[in-house]
């Protein structure tokens, strides 16, 4: 088997012209966003909950606390991200902190 008459056979052939995209519709990650709001969001919750119960039964207060503040302040978090109009009144409001009106 020889290589020439394929590489003869492909100078010879004429690229087609068109579209040559295999994808023509947008790409955004809407989905991905919904499904981890819907999935993951609930599972960490449940997470955190039962962390937070284990260590109350074990009358560990401080890390029921510890954890507990900071789970609040990493779902306050995830809510300002995924919310266009929250992270616009937030950033508003920390500018306004320093004397800037927008």
């Amino acid at each position: 088997m020889s290589l020439a008459p394929s590489l003869a056979e492909l100078a010879i052939t004429t690229i087609p012209s068109g579209d040559v995209l295999a994808q023509t519709t947008e790409v955004n990650t809407t989905g991905v966003r919904a499904w981890i709001e819907d999935n993951i969001v609930f599972t960490i919750l449940v997470l955190i909950a039962c962390v937070v119960l284990m260590g109350g039964l074990r009358g560990n207060l401080s890390k029921v606390v510890t954890v507990g503040g900071l789970s609040l302040v990493g779902m306050a978090y995830l809510g300002i991200a995924t919310n266009t109009t929250a992270a616009t009144g937030i950033g508003n409001w920390l500018l306004g902190l320093v004397g800037i009106q927008v």
